[in-house]
């Protein structure tokens, strides 16, 4: 019987099965999702990365790779194609520059811009290779398509290119990628000299601002972070500055110090409970869950909150809520937006969770604590008026042997240690951190700031559903759920598509927490705003899309192709676009299972390109989404407009879409 190994195996039993648990572990170690992409210079320098699928933008004189100085490059994927059944596909190269399309050792695609014949590919895995040589002067630009029987054009799914995950330079140049981060996450060049202009993005923003910092924590809590952050926080990046038998008391010196002329307070009454319910609500509706716990010291990647109250100031707290980067510039909490009465429900909520009494902490000296601090390099990393960065260490960043610390403790483990000391020693180190590839930089933040935490990717589910069950009971008795309206249940919209979805422009506003009203209004989910790094994350997904992302310019829009348009949105004798869909001044006529977005925001937030995939096949787009398919072999029902071509009818509606928001770039309220 399958999964069942008799207790009395025999010795070459046992040795078989051992040899089949390595070959299944070695199986699923090579079977990662993505491609390989490796680059080559004129000059012999290479690197590898993985790639989501086969898509690349690089600007005219730029590189290619965060470890590569030069601009020219040769480019190549390698991977599986991975088809779940028997397939007749066409392929499709577009960009800039020259390139091919080899699928197990056959050439498919031989030029950018002209289709593969039809192949017929069998179920199972397949060899793919694609060559790239940019154009010499101009961008790099490269996206690999394909159509099927019963699928037009369009970008291929992620989730079908496979890679080597035990692929030695690919392997190489992560752990190169992941020393990076951790330079900048561990802020390494405020003490060692990179003896280079830094300008990789996370090196440039700020630390946690010590200004008025006893006004908002509690000396009691700073006492305890100071002496051990990681005891309190396992994901802090922050080092134990004082080991030995007196660390405890110079950290109550330093905390001491910082609280200096402000009231200690109490953690104050326990907030009433309607609040507190209030404030459990929209934790809950808010998905807070996915990044944080509510014990006291987390859990994996998530920070956990059950000792926030012996942490914040009740004030403080609520003021946090409202500006999170207000004295912390790189912090990874976003702002959701909350009105004063939303940040205090919350707060609320928050200092119910632990409360228990703060233990007595030691007093501490203020002159001495600023003797402490200053001598520390707690000014190198964090800004204090009156307070000087200390000199830097004599060793520099890339003269480093070791990745051990030795005046403070950072406790990294074996792979951090290693992975540190690679990228010190590492010849393109130092280079490294005078580039910016907004494409790396994009991926890198998907993952620092847990996107997947609400949104889908790539066939992988979002984070939500795996922690709902312990916000269950907060605030959902008196809910109801409205079963004939499903599509306020389906959730944020996946990130498959995010780089050629939505314009530049709109995207970074987005980002930036500008787009009011939301989009989905019917959505409890806000999506939160990231200040500091919308117009970098922004380009950085167009990039990772194959797409530069700037607007070719003014759209020349059509007057007889909006009046068609106009008509297809109808009810009579369109497409009744408007029973679910406002469109601009006009509310929805007659909203069936759910509401849809108003379309006066799609005629400027959408791309052309992702408009007219949308249009022609929604349900493909984004699997369980309610909006039904128009389209059938490139025709619509509604012949009487260009004899139902389905192309031009919905260019038309997007022409029409697009002069109710003709204001490109500056309208913000959609």
């Amino acid at each position: 019987m399958r999964g069942r190994v008799h207790a009395a195996a025999s010795p070459w039993q046992a040795c078989w099965l051992s040899v089949l648990a390595l070959i299944v572990m070695q199986v699923e170690a090579a079977d990662e999702k993505g491609l390989i992409l490796r680059f080559v210079t004129p000059a012999g320098k290479s690197d590898a990365r993985e790639s989501r699928t086969v898509t690349l933008h690089v600007p005219k004189g730029q590189s290619p790779s965060s470890f590569l100085r030069e601009s020219a490059f040769t480019a190549r994927w390698e991977g599986k194609l991975l088809l779940e059944k028997r397939s007749r596909l066409v392929f499709h190269l577009e960009g800039t520059g020259v390139a091919k399309l080899v699928i197990d050792g056959d050439l498919i695609v031989s030029a950018i811009g002209t289709p593969s014949e039809s192949k017929r590919l069998s179920s199972g895995e397949h060899d793919i290779v694609v060559e790239y040589q940019p154009p010499a002067g101009s961008a790099a630009t490269l996206r690999l398509l394909w159509e099927g029987r019963d699928f037009s054009k369009e970008p291929i799914d992620p989730e079908v290119f496979r890679h080597d995950a035990a692929d030695s330079a690919l392997e190489k140049s992560m752990s190169l990628r992941r020393g990076r981060s951790l330079v900048a996450q561990k802020r390494c060049v405020s003490c060692h000299d990179s003896a280079t202009k830094e300008i990789m993005p996370e090196l440039l923003l700020k630390g946690p601002s010590l200004d008025g910092i006893g006004g908002r924590l509690r000396h009691g809590w700073l006492t305890r972070w100071i002496l051990d952050p990681r005891k309190m926080r396992p994901q802090s990046h922050m080092p134990a500055v004082f080991r030995g038998e007196d660390a405890e008391e110079k950290a109550a010196h330093v905390a001491a110090y910082l609280s200096a002329g402000f009231d200690p307070g109490g953690a104050g009454p326990l907030p009433e409970k309607e609040r507190v319910e209030k404030g459990g609500a929209i934790f809950r509706q808010q998905n807070c869950i996915s990044c944080h716990t509510l014990a006291e010291t987390g859990e994996g990647q998530r920070i956990g909150l059950g000792g926030v109250r012996m942490k914040f100031q009740p004030a403080a707290l609520v003021e946090f809520l409202q500006d999170p980067a207000k004295f912390h510039q790189g912090t990874r909490m976003p702002d959701f937006g909350f009105d004063e009465e939303e940040a205090r429900s919350v707060a609320s909520f928050l200092r119910s969770l632990g409360a228990k009494t703060d233990s007595q902490p030691l007093k501490g000296d203020a002159s001495k604590g600023r003797v402490l601090a200053q001598g520390a390099g707690c000014f190198n990393c964090h800004e204090r008026e009156g307070e000087q960065k200390e000199s830097l260490s004599k060793i520099g960043l890339f003269d480093l042997t070791s990745s051990e610390c030795s005046k403070v403790g950072y406790d990294l483990s074996g792979e951090e240690r290693a992975d540190l000391l690679a990228f010190c020693t590492a010849e393109s180190g130092e280079d490294s951190l005078a580039q910016f590839i907004p494409a790396e930089y994009a991926e890198r933040q998907y993952q620092e700031l847990r996107c997947n935490a609400c949104h889908k990717r790539d066939g992988e589910d979002s984070l939500r559903d795996n922690f709902l069950e312990e916000v269950a009971r907060l605030g959902a008795s008196g809910e109801k759920v409205n079963e004939e309206k499903p599509a306020g249940l389906a959730g944020p919209p996946p990130l498959d598509h995010l780089g050629f979805k939505l314009e530049l422009d709109w995207r970074t506003r987005l980002f930036a927490g500008e787009i009011q009203p939301k989009v989905r209004r019917w959505l409890p989910d806000r999506m939160p705003a990231f200040h500091s790094r919308s117009g970098n994350l922004a380009l950085g997904f167009s990039h990772e899309a194959g797409r530069s992302g700037v607007d070719s310019g003014p759209m020349v829009l059509d007057a007889g192709k909006i009046k068609i348009g106009k008509a297809m949105t109808g009810v009579e004798a369109g497409l009744s676009c408007g029973a679910c869909h406002g469109i601009g001044d006009n509310p929805a006529i007659a909203v069936f299972e759910g509401e849809g977005p108003n379309l006066r925001a799609s005629g400027e937030r959408l791309t052309p390109d992702y408009f007219h995939l949308w249009m022609n096949d929604p349900p493909r787009v984004w699997p369980g989404t309610i909006m039904p398919k128009y389209a059938l072999d490139g025709k619509t029902p509604l012949t009487q407009y260009y004899e139902g071509d389905s192309r031009k009818q919905f260019e038309a509606i997007r022409q029409y879409l697009r002069s109710l928001s003709k204001n490109q770039n500056n309208e913000k309220n959609p």
